[in-house]
């Protein structure tokens, strides 16, 4: 799978996220060099081990006058990995990690390994920051703007640094409170992918989800 085929699956009929402040290498801003909104943007998040719930995505593809549309349940595990199960309108499976991408559908079992592909170590990491709500580790790789909602809120707009990234991805707009609530990623191509997340809850790995990372 190449790189082109790595974003389109982020951006579309499965998710994305980014993650190096739970292990990746690139250090993230420490907290005094960011934004007073910003530092309290990610104060207001959980920061549990585990954070799993329910999805529902919507992509828009230019050309196509149906958008698609996909349900399921997302699982994070801090220092794991994301698992993102889709049950409609097809069952399939997406457990990535800072190493591996392993998609499980009926066809079988296929897996990818960073050490094989270039830049797949940087999408999982960026797939895995976006869900995981991991604001200094955002803050890295794109330039942010937003605001704090309430008491609660936040809302915010993500625009990448690095020129490369933005062919694939021109901005993320993402909006939230403990978790992240919702996400709106905009393609370098024009096409769009709405992700509302919804039943959160902070529960132990079972065996069976634990394995998946293994």
């Amino acid at each position: 799978m190449k790189r082109r085929q790595l974003m389109t699956w982020m951006c579309g009929a499965v998710p994305m996220s980014l993650w190096p402040a739970h292990g990746g290498h690139a250090q993230s801003p420490s907290p005094s060099s960011l934004p007073d909104w910003l530092t309290e943007a990610a104060r207001r998040m959980d920061n549990a081990a585990v954070i799993r719930g329910d999805f529902e995505q919507i992509k828009t593809i230019k050309g196509f006058k149906k958008p698609l549309l996909s349900r399921g349940r997302f699982l994070i595990a801090r220092g794991q990995g994301i698992q993102w199960l889709t049950l409609e309108p097809f069952p399939s499976t997406l457990v990535v990690t800072r190493e591996r991408l392993i998609t499980v559908t009926e066809g079988g079992v296929q897996q990818m390994d960073a050490r094989q592909e270039p830049g797949l170590r940087a999408v999982n990491e960026l797939l895995m920051a976006v869900l995981g709500g991991d604001l200094r580790a955002l803050s890295k790789r794109f330039q942010v703007d937003g605001a704090l909602l309430g008491s609660q809120g936040w809302r915010m707009t993500l625009v990448p640094k690095d020129e490369a990234l933005r062919r694939f991805i021109a901005r993320i707009d993402m909006e939230g409170d403990r978790y992240v609530q919702q996400v709106r990623l905009t393609e370098g191509a024009g096409d769009e992918s709405r992700i509302r997340f919804a039943h959160h809850s902070s529960t132990s790995l079972t065996q069976a989800e634990a394995a998946r990372f293994n």
